[in-house]
This record gives C-alpha cells, structure tokens and sequence, in this order.
C-alpha cells in the first residue's frame, strides 16, 4: 500500500528540497482517507507513538484514533484542511491550518470550522503523522465576547 509518501532527497532548480511539496502531499491523502472512512490507510499514515487531539479536546493515541472510525462511532461527511502554512525542520514539519469538519458521532450530528496544527516526521523514505491537534477557530463574526 503506498499510504505514505517517499520524503526524496532530490533538490528542484531553485535549489528547495521536494519535502514541502511531500508533507503537503502528505496531509491530502491523511484528510482524504479520514474523510472517505479508509480506516487502513489513516492507520499506516499515523506513527506508532502517535497521539490527537480531537475537536471535543480529547486526547487519543494511535489505536483510539482509528478505532473511532473502525467501530462505527465517527463518520465524516466533510473533512478539509486549508490554508496551511508549513514548517520543516529536518525530519520534521510542522502544518497549521483551517480545518472544516462535519458528520456524526456517536450518533451526534456535529459541524464546525477549526484550526489544525498536524506534526509530521519523516521515517526512513516516508513521512508520517506524529500528532494532529485540532481545536476551535476563532469568531470571525467580529462579535465580541
């Protein structure tokens, strides 16, 4: 299964390594198999020692993560992350984003604009997933309160 993306060490013209472009990659495929529901897949694309943070402040390691989806207890209806700005730091990256997600849970139907910080370490040729947490966005109605 090619889940994960190779983290090349091939230099483009202007000199940048393709690990941007990699990690990038990278956090497509992870927020297309959460939202299609690809347990295997967003299980291979996780470290081992992974842990998350959910929108409900939740604080999951890798087998509580994927046994969310697995059982049955949370569906996605929408799963997008945007906007993000990306960090690298050798075998590391850093990615904070938008995140929208929707769908039910535990038979609650629940939707929300967030805010993703998701930590990605590179493992041997791969780059995986070490953590993701995601909270509330701020108001953006220019309410105050």
């Amino acid at each position: 299964m090619t889940s994960v993306l190779p983290a090349p060490s091939a230099t483009s013209r202007t000199g940048s390594t393709t690990a941007e472009a990699d990690v990038r990659a990278m956090l497509r495929l992870w927020t297309t198999a959460e939202y299609r529901g690809l347990v295997d897949v967003v299980e291979e694309m996780l470290t081992d020692d992974f842990l998350g943070v959910d929108r409900a402040g939740q604080v999951l390691d890798k087998p509580a993560w994927v046994a969310r989806r697995r059982d049955g207890r949370l569906f996605h209806t929408t799963f997008t992350v945007d906007h993000v700005d990306l960090r690298l730091h050798g075998d590391s990256a850093i990615a904070i984003g938008d995140h929208e997600c929707a769908g039910h849970d535990q038979g609650e139907t629940f939707g929300r604009r967030c805010r993703i910080t998701a930590v990605g370490v590179r493992d041997g040729r791969l780059w995986k997933l070490a953590s993701v947490h995601i909270s509330e966005a701020p108001d953006q109605s220019g309410s105050s309160g």
